[in-house]
């Protein structure tokens, strides 16, 4: 991605923090950060950019390098600024830049107070970007902004009524490209096939988005793997509610996951009402990468809060959406034993299996159990009959 602008007599580049484009063709010398003046955006290739990118600044013979990752909730205006600081505004386009307008040596600066100086800055993904899947229920209005544009331009679609997942679905997911999936009701009612992708698609490492969603719990079921129901909702809370009845005993004895928002911090607490359990919880909590959708990272409880929850931790008192698995002993009044042999048949493999329910407090000896004397799956299968030859 290429953006063109040209140079002006009032360019500074004296700002230590930020490096900007902008669509005006006048500026004053306090715009001690703007490089290039009367620059031409393309709103749908920079709303289409993710993840990190590599900077070029070039004017002339003078050119300069560095590095960024770019804002996933940027609005595409008639400015582009790159930031030094994590600050996440709408008009930042990225962050974490390596490259500001002090940056820039004297005979640069001199080439951009030329108005008759071409100045090109070029943006270009370093990757690998990670799958991201956007979930829109069919009869509602396109999604809009950046989301809205990736499902319009998406590398597949994946109906979720259906029985069967298309194989360009597949080979996106594995790319890392961006899946448009579509649903006529709730996610609740998905076919067996559509559940089991979305668990492997979680498993592959996707991240998650569903347009409409304020509260980010569906969203981040699906990135933790686990079917959107059933869940305990708890919505948004905080560390003193969570040490609170009726929280408490929810996250203590709830036999299927719990999600909510809170401040990481407030994972300290979560430890606390569960210190007295011989069993060892497990939690999704965000992945902490900048990208759209919801990514999510499967821990044992003390390691989320000896990590992210520790006071001083980067991020500790930014909210999150949290899932916290249920108790092992009460993973199977869930019931989900009817449905594993029915996704081994649609040649989910047992291995799979094992990964997605794992966070439901489910063995894998739990889970030969449930399958019972129900066929494996076809590449098992195989490979218990090469066993058997070299028997």
């Amino acid at each position: 991605m290429k953006i063109h602008a040209r140079g002006h007599g009032h360019v500074r580049a004296t700002h230590t923090k930020t490096l900007e484009f902008t669509g005006e063709r006048e500026i004053t010398p306090r715009a001690t950060c703007v490089v290039g003046v009367a620059a031409a955006f393309d709103p749908e290739g920079l709303a289409l950019l993710r993840g990190p990118v590599a900077v070029r600044l070039a004017a002339g013979p003078h050119v300069a390098t560095g590095t960024a990752v770019v804002n996933p909730h940027h609005e595409v205006t008639d400015r582009l600024v790159l930031r030094r600081s994590d600050h996440a505004s709408p008009d930042t386009f990225a962050f974490r830049s390596t490259l500001v307008a002090s940056d820039l040596g004297p005979d640069f600066v001199a080439a951009l107070e030329d108005p008759a100086t071409e100045v090109t800055l070029t943006l270009t993904e370093t990757g690998p970007r990670r799958p991201l899947v956007l979930v829109h229920r069919r009869g509602l209005p396109d999604p809009k902004g950046r989301p809205g544009l990736l499902w319009r331009t998406a590398d597949a679609s994946v109906d979720l009524d259906a029985s069967r997942v298309p194989d360009e679905a597949r080979a996106a997911l594995a790319d890392g490209g961006v899946i448009a999936a579509s649903v006529s009701g709730p996610l609740e009612g998905v076919s067996q096939a559509a559940g089991a992708w979305l668990a492997g698609a979680a498993a592959q490492g996707a991240r998650f988005e569903v347009p409409g969603d304020a509260t980010g719990t569906v969203p981040a079921l699906l990135a933790a793997g686990l079917p959107v129901a059933p869940a305990v909702h708890l919505g948004r809370t905080d560390r003193r509610a969570l040490a609170a009845p009726p929280h408490a005993e929810l996250v203590r004895t709830a036999p299927a996951p719990v999600v909510f928002r809170a401040p990481a911090a407030a994972l300290g607490a979560l430890a606390e009402v569960l210190a007295g359990s011989a069993e060892v919880r497990r939690i999704a909590v965000p992945d902490g990468q900048p990208d759209l959708g919801h990514g999510a990272t499967w821990l044992p409880l003390s390691e989320a809060v000896a990590g992210v929850a520790a006071p001083g931790a980067p991020g500790a008192e930014e909210e999150g959406v949290f899932v916290l698995a249920p108790p092992e002993h009460a993973a199977w009044n869930v019931d989900l034993r009817p449905l594993v042999p029915l996704l081994v048949e649609q040649g989910v493999t047992a291995r799979t299996l094992s990964t997605v329910l794992r966070p439901f407090g489910i063995s894998r000896r739990d889970l030969y159990d449930a399958l019972g004397d129900a066929p494996a799956s076809p590449s098992e299968g195989a490979r218990n009959k090469e066993r058997g030859r070299k028997q």
